[in-house]
């Protein structure tokens, strides 16, 4: 009788051990999101990008042996568009089809051909290194997957089905097993499910040791290869949803072993314990096998086997309260009808709390990208200045930042970025702190400036109440002099400058498809911007100018060079090129607009900044009557004023508005006009 039951707990534990990986495959593979998320995944791994950016250079250069000057910017350029999250839309559609063909049965030829990506390195290596001769009809197929003659929709059918029939059929064996015990018949039913739970805990353990021996392979794989660096990059995508299962498998079969009514639980031996010799040759092979194969996960994979060892010890700690419940309450059948049921609350929210969700799926780059350029697969082939993008007027003037008088938007810039704002006009002037917290004092030096702007702009009320402020206040300017955001008067709001910046670069690092423009009222130097800029870390990101032309998003994206600084007063020059001159590259509508109805006339629409032959068309659109100024947005910002100005300044200038600039862009229908002058 003992044979038998150990022949149907062994075959019960592999089966369980299949149905795990079985499921894995059937969640993960077979269902065509998640197949796709890991395809594109793969696709934008570093190694991998690297190694398809390495074939398409070598593609590229033969048909134009002369590039080999210029490889190592053909390759990187190559590597970082086949990266870009600018492609995840192509690619989830070339996966589309072998999908298909691999789950339906679609017989037709599935060809993932990313010629698109050749164009793309076509195009972004036309704009980063112009001297080079690439043809423009240069087809680039990264690789093909032949026809379907030989199907795998029968396999498919087996996964699906192995993944429920294993388990099911795993834990009627292992049940049995336990019921072929002798004795009553109560005690059979819980060596029953004893066995079921050491068996299932014993599935998920074997899989933890496979998944160390093969993580141990995959990490020592090449990356030095395509096929080295697709396999690494495919097993990092199913290691964790594999281990998750181990886990659960772990947890869920310790949690059925208590519950089956072990109360005796072993005592802690200290540790001479683990070396005492005098057991049966039997236990000491068991405990060296095990106590080995620990061990030699740990040397393999220590990382990894520390995250399991404190799940289980988390299991334990369930295990124990279990135990004690069940000791504490009795021996009562009916009671212990109860204890089960709590266990198996317990394994639900145990599994629950373990499994990966959705939002984990798309957690291997850190970040999860939107579709397409700015919102939009479409912009991706437009030129920069054949784009219209919403912005804000006085971007740093937040009314939900403590300290702001006067302010013009909502709330604070990285709040913007985040509900669709791409262009932000700041104005910058030098402050200081002073001895109370929070307020900052303009420079001595830029006061009779900052006066004048703000009797210009804010009206001599805001004047007045800087002054009011200042002097009721008796602040004492200290500490050294810094560059902030204010509107001329930083005692009437201030943003420090740096710090935004760096929020700035953060935001970009987590929306690798989005291009950003600053248009900065210079205050401070060219030098002192320049700093800030590269202190913020934000220098990778800064597009400098290449010829006459502006490239695509797409084109942007792709060089990460996708943010873009203009300047009112004074460029950088030679020194920084990549500080722009702003109205030698933009031009715009008259701003100060003291009634509503001044928006809607023909004289809105007139030349004002900006050198006749700019690219790019800045709308104005607010109005400057401080005691109104919300209102005052909802009225201007509505779509039958805004939309009806930007197409009458658009006939006007024969431009398009590109930077659609308003007060409170949270009132009316920015982003709906915005669309619309996009042509969505």
């Amino acid at each position: 009788m003992r044979p038998a039951r150990g022949a149907l707990a062994g075959v019960g534990m592999l089966l369980v051990l299949v149905g795990l990986v079985a499921g894995v495959a059937n969640r993960e593979v077979l269902d065509a999101d998640r197949f796709a998320s890991h395809v594109d995944a793969v696709r934008s791994d570093p190694d991998v990008a690297r190694q398809v950016g390495a074939l398409l250079t070598d593609r590229l250069i033969e048909d134009q042996p002369d590039l080999v000057a210029v490889r190592p910017l053909i390759e990187s350029t190559a590597a970082s568009v086949v990266a870009s999250p600018a492609l995840g839309p192509v690619v989830r559609a070339g996966v589309a089809p072998l999908y298909d063909a691999l789950v339906l049965g679609d017989d037709g030829a599935v060809v993932l051909r990313l010629a698109d990506v050749g164009a793309v390195v076509v195009g972004a290596l036309a704009f980063a290194a112009p001297q080079a001769s690439v043809p423009p009809d240069l087809d680039v197929r990264l690789s093909q997957v032949g026809g379907q003659e030989g199907s795998a929709v029968g396999a498919v059918h087996w996964v699906e089905l192995l993944a429920w029939l294993c388990p099911l059929l795993g834990a009627l064996l292992l049940g049995a097993a336990g019921a072929l015990t002798s004795g009553p018949r109560s005690a059979r039913v819980r060596e029953a499910v004893r066995r079921v739970g050491v068996g299932v805990a014993t599935a998920g353990l074997v899989l933890s040791g496979l998944l160390v021996v093969v993580g141990f392979w995959a990490d020592r794989l090449s990356h030095d290869t395509v096929r080295g660096a697709v396999r690494h990059a495919v097993w990092r995508e199913l290691d964790g949803p594999l281990w998750a299962a181990a886990g659960i498998a772990v947890a869920l079969g310790a949690l059925l072993a208590v519950a089956a009514g072990v109360t005796d639980w072993p005592r802690l031996r200290d540790v001479r314990g683990l070396v005492d010799l005098d057991r049966s040759p039997r236990r000491l092979a068991a405990r060296a096998a095990v106590l080995g194969a620990v061990g030699v996960a740990l040397v393999l994979q220590p990382s990894r086997v520390a995250t399991v060892v404190l799940a289980l010890l988390g299991v334990g700690l369930v295990a124990v309260a279990v135990v004690s419940l069940t000791v504490a309450i009795g021996r009562s059948p009916r009671r212990r009808t109860g204890v089960l049921a709590i266990a198996v609350a317990l394994v639900a929210a145990v599994s629950l709390a373990a499994w990966p969700g959705d939002h984990e799926l798309a957690a291997a780059t850190s970040v999860a990208p939107r579709e397409g350029c700015n919102g939009h697969v479409e912009l991706c082939t437009r030129r920069y200045d054949e784009v219209a993008y919403p912005a804000t007027h006085n971007s740093m003037a937040a009314a939900s930042e403590p300290g702001w008088f006067f302010p013009e938007q909502p709330d604070g810039i990285v709040a913007q970025l985040d509900h669709g704002i791409r262009v932000l006009l700041i104005d910058s002037w030098y402050g200081q702190a002073t001895d109370r917290p929070g307020v900052i004092a303009g420079t001595d030096a830029q006061r009779a400036a900052s006066l004048a702007e703000a009797e210009v702009d804010l009206g001599p009320a805001a004047v007045r109440s800087a002054q009011r402020v200042r002097d009721a206040a008796g602040l004492t300017p200290q500490g050294p002099v810094e560059p902030y955001l204010c509107h001329a008067l930083c005692e009437l709001g201030s943003t420090h400058w740096l710090q935004s910046l760096r929020d700035v670069h953060a935001w970009l690092g987590a929306h690798p498809d989005e291009v950003v423009t600053f248009f900065v009222q210079d205050e401070v130097s060219p030098a002192d911007t320049a700093a800030l800029i590269e202190e913020a870390g934000l220098l990778p990101y800064v597009y400098t100018p290449v010829g006459d032309d502006w490239p695509t998003l797409g084109q942007m994206i792709a060089s990460g060079k996708r943010l873009v600084v203009l300047m009112e007063n004074h460029d950088g020059g030679t020194a920084y090129p990549w500080l722009m001159a702003g109205f030698e590259e933009a031009q715009d509508t008259p701003f100060l607009f003291r009634r509503p109805a001044l928006l809607t006339t023909a004289a809105s629409c007139a030349p004002n900044r900006g050198t006749p032959d700019a690219s790019l068309f800045l709308l104005n659109h607010w109005v400057t009557d401080k005691t109104a100024e919300v209102t005052n947005a909802e009225r201007v910002n509505a779509a039958d004023v805004l939309l009806t100005r930007a197409r009458a300044c658009q006939r006007a200038r024969g431009m398009l508005p590109n930077y659609v600039a308003v007060d409170f862009y949270d009132r009316g229908d920015l982003f709906a006009v915005v669309d619309e002058l996009n042509g969505f």
